[in-house]
C-alpha cells in the first residue's frame, strides 16, 4: 500500500524512511486512514524495541509517515543463515514481548509479528516495526473488509482465521512461531497452500523441538496453544517465565537473559510464573456403607438441580448467539444435489493437490460456518452447503460426516436453550431441522418430548427419574 524510501530529513540532517502512500492504486479515505493509523499507532509508542516515528500528515496530494532508519537489516534476512543459539532466541523473545506488552498495555494488538517486521539497528538492539495492520481494542472502527482475515498466514494464531475479536494472545502465538524458527531454522507448517497454512495452524499440534532442545517444549507449547486460553495470559507474563527459567543445559542462564540497569526493560513482576500443574495424586477410592452413598447421591441430585436453575439465570443474562433463522432443510438439499460438482471433478486431469485445495477449502469453510452457526442458512453459505459439496466430492470423508453430525449436535443445544426459554415451537423446529441432517441423534429424539410444554418443570422431571 506504500513505497518506502530512504531521505534525508534536511533540518535535523538525518536519515530517515519516509513511506509514502500509493494513491495510484487507490485513495479511497478508508485506505489513506489505515495508512496514518499506523503512523499514529506507533508515535503513541514509547520503547527501546519499537521503532521511533518522527512525523506523519500530507504534504500536498501526498500522504506520509515518517520513520526512523535503521540499518542492521531484519530477522527474516538473519534466519537465512541457519538457527539461533537457544540462549541468543531467548533474548531476542524477551525483548520483543517486552515491546509488545508496552502495546498492549496501550489496547493495541499488532496482528503481524513475523521475522520480516523485527529489525536491528547497528549495535543489534531489536525493534518491532510495521504496525500496517494494527488495531486498537477500543475505541477504534475495524478497517479490515468483512470476512477478511489479516496477518501473514505462515505467523497468524488460530483465531484471526475466524471472525471474533482478538487479544494481545494473539501476537504472543506468532512470537511462538519465530521462537520455534528460531530454534529449528524451519516454519513449524511449512506448505505451498494457504489453505493448507492456515488450516495447520488452526487444527495440528504443537510442533515438537528437534533432540537437544526438550528443555524449551514448555515453553513453546504455552506460546502456541491452539485455545488462546491455554497460552500465557499476557506478555509480562511470557517474560517473566523466560526470566525464572533455570539453566537446563548450560547453554541458557539468567546471566544471558539480563538487561543493562536502567533500560525498562528491568521492572519486576509479582506474578507467578505459568506453569503446568503437576497431576494430582488421586487417593484410592474405599468402600461406603450403603446409607453413605444414599445420602451423597440425594446431596448430587440436590446439587444437579441447583447448578441447573443458575446455569438458566446465567444463560438468560449472558449475550446470547444471535439463533439462526429457522430454514427448512429440503430447499438446501435439493440445491446441492441439483449443483455440478464443478470444472475440478469434472476434469479427469485435474491433480490429486487441486482437488486437495478445494476439499480443504470446503473444510475450512464448513467448520467456519459452524462457529457462526450458520448451519442451514443463508442459502450456499452454510454448514450443510459445504459439508454436503464435500460429500459428493470425497463419499468416504469422515470430516465431512463429522461435520454434518455436528449440525445436529449444534440444533441440540439451540433446542435446549429453547426449551429452558419456554419456546417450545421454535425448539421443536431445531428438533426437525436437526433430525433431517441426523436422524439418529439421540439427543434430538430426547429433546423432540421435551419440546411438549408441561407442568412441573426440571423438579417434577427429577422427580420422574426416581418413579
Amino acid at each position: 500500500m506504500a513505497s518506502a524510501y530512504l531521505a534525508r530529513q534536511t533540518s535535523l540532517d538525518r536519515k530517515v524512511v519516509l513511506k509514502i502512500l500509493d494513491t495510484s492504486v487507490t485513495d479511497s479515505k478508508v485506505t489513506v486512514e489505515r495508512f496514518l493509523n499506523e503512523g499514529r499507532i506507533v508515535a503513541s509508542l514509547h520503547h527501546p524495541h519499537i521503532i521511533t516515528t518522527y512525523d506523519i500528515g500530507q504534504a500536498g496530494s501526498d500522504v506520509f509517515i515518517s520513520m526512523e532508519f535503521v540499518d542492521g537489516g531484519d530477522l527474516k534476512q538473519r534466519l537465512k543463515r541457519g538457527p539461533f543459539k537457544p540462549a541468543a532466541a531467548l533474548e531476542l523473545i524477551t525483548k520483543i514481548a517486552s515491546s509488545l506488552g508496552a502495546a498492549h498495555a496501550k489496547g493495541i494488538v499488532h496482528r503481524d509479528v513475523k521475522p520480516g517486521n523485527i529489525l536491528f539497528r547497528a549495535d543489534g538492539t531489536p525493534l518491532l516495526s510495521d504496525f500496517g495492520i494494527a488495531k486498537r481494542l477500543t475505541g477504534d472502527a475495524d478497517l479490515t473488509s468483512t470476512g477478511m482475515f489479516v496477518g501473514s498466514p505462515n505467523y497468524m494464531a488460530p483465531e484471526q482465521s475466524d471472525i471474533d475479536p482478538i487479544d494481545g494472545r494473539a501476537d504472543i502465538y506468532s512470537l511462538g512461531v519465530i521462537f520455534f524458527e528460531m530454534l529449528t531454522g524451519r516454519k513449524p507448517y511449512p506448505s505451498e497452500s494457504v489453505i493448507d497454512i492456515i488450516l495447520k495452524h488452526k487444527k495440528d499440534p504443537v510442533p515438537e523441538l528437534p533432540d537437544g532442545l526438550e528443555a524449551y517444549q514448555e515453553l513453546l507449547d504455552l506460546m502456541m496453544a491452539k485455545d488462546r486460553n491455554d497460552r500465557f495470559r499476557d506478555a509480562e507474563s511470557l517474560r517473566h517465565y523466560i526470566e525464572r527459567m533455570d539453566a537446563r543445559d548450560g547453554d541458557v542462564s539468567i546471566a544471558d537473559l539480563t538487561i543493562p540497569a536502567g533500560s525498562a526493560e528491568n521492572a519486576t513482576f509479582d506474578q507467578a510464573p505459568l506453569r503446568r500443574p503437576p497431576p494430582e495424586t488421586v487417593p484410592e477410592a474405599t468402600a461406603a456403607p450403603n446409607r453413605s452413598v444414599r445420602i451423597m447421591l440425594a446431596g448430587i441430585a440436590v446439587l444437579c438441580a441447583a447448578a441447573y436453575g443458575v446455569l438458566i439465570l446465567v444463560e438468560r443474562q449472558m449475550a446470547r448467539v444471535e439463533a439462526p433463522p429457522v430454514v427448512p432443510i429440503s430447499a438446501t438439499v435439493e440445491r446441492v444435489v441439483a449443483e455440478p460438482l464443478g470444472e475440478v471433478m469434472r476434469d479427469s486431469d485435474a491433480s490429486r493437490v487441486e482437488i486437495e485445495k478445494v476439499t480443504g477449502a470446503l473444510t475450512w469453510l464448513g467448520t467456519h460456518s459452524l462457529n457462526e452457526y450458520r448451519l442451514t442458512a443463508p442459502p450456499q453459505d452454510n454448514a450443510y452447503y459445504y459439508f454436503s459439496r464435500l460429500l459428493q466430492m470425497d463419499p468416504g470423508s469422515e470430516t465431512a460426516r463429522r461435520g454434518l453430525s455436528e449440525i445436529s449436535a449444534r440444533y441440540a443445544l439451540l433446542a435446549e436453550r429453547e426449551i429452558a426459554d419456554g419456546d417450545h415451537e421454535r425448539a421443536r423446529s431445531y428438533v426437525s431441522i436437526g433430525l433431517q441432517v441426523d436422524p439418529d441423534n439421540d439427543t434430538l429424539l430426547v429433546l423432540r418430548d421435551l419440546a411438549v410444554p408441561g407442568d412441573g418443570g426440571f423438579f417434577k422431571a427429577i422427580g420422574n427419574l426416581f418413579k
